[in-house]
């Protein structure tokens, strides 16, 4: 029987839960929600895409990540993920890739974010965070690196009650064939280049890399307002009416 640590790793072999989950997600989108806030704050909804974004030039930010090789670091290199590397280009430093209670602040208010020195060899990211993307401020913009063959060990992000909701944005800057990231019991997710998603984190999750390939995805942390509300409700909605 696998267990979760306190801090919500699992000792289950990350190519044993890919295994058992290795089945397509089936969208579930509850029927009754009012606003952004209710969707954000649903129990019942592990993932949601988030729409609008399609025009993006994706292809010209893939090829940016992928220029900024010699600058990854190794994510959560304490754990025994494979292949997992990472980068802030909006953070305490590039490599400065943890929450700020790792450094030492205690709160976001006291963390000086800012725009890190790499930020100005990806300018066609940067530029789409700050006049596309929209959120009210930013804590942490990471381009998270996985190398073929790589993996993400079962964990959970979130692990009290009252995180058990959509949190941070995922975007796929690629997502290359059988690269898949597993939820437990939800299945693969539908990523592919472009795709952006608010996931529930409290579930458990790993990525496996099983192709050749490098893949690039961004995780973003921040404070968002209305524009998102409207974005969260807006998407739920159009999903809800392919999906009913």
């Amino acid at each position: 029987m696998y267990e979760l640590t306190e801090w919500g790793v699992s000792n289950e072999p990350a190519d044993v839960f890919a295994k058992r989950n290795r089945f397509e997600a089936q969208p579930k989108y509850p029927q009754d929600l009012k606003s952004g806030r209710e969707v954000h704050f649903c129990k019942g909804l592990p993932y949601l895409p988030i729409t609008g974004f399609e025009n993006a030039d994706w292809e010209k930010m893939h090829w940016e990540a992928e220029q900024l090789e010699k600058h990854y670091v190794p994510h959560r290199k304490h754990e025994s993920h494979d292949g997992w590397s990472s980068l802030c280009i909006h953070g305490l430093s590039s490599v400065h890739t943890e929450a700020h209670h790792t450094y030492g602040y205690k709160d976001r208010k006291d963390a000086p974010y800012r725009w890190t020195d790499v930020a100005d060899w990806c300018p066609t990211i940067r530029d789409f965070f700050e006049n596309q993307f929209d959120y009210d401020d930013y804590d942490r913009i990471r381009i998270m690196k996985l190398s073929p063959g790589g993996y993400i060990i079962p964990h959970k992000d979130s692990v009290t009650e009252d995180e058990d909701h959509i949190g941070p944005t995922n975007l796929a800057l690629n997502n290359p064939d059988d690269c898949n990231f597993y939820m437990e019991d939800i299945g693969i997710l539908p990523f592919e280049q472009g795709r952006i998603m608010k996931l529930n984190l409290f579930n458990v999750h790993c990525v496996y890399n099983h192709s050749n390939k490098n893949r690039y995805h961004m995780i973003v942390h921040g404070r968002t307002g209305r524009s998102w509300d409207s974005k969260i409700f807006d998407s739920y909605n159009y999903w809800k009416n392919i999906y009913q």
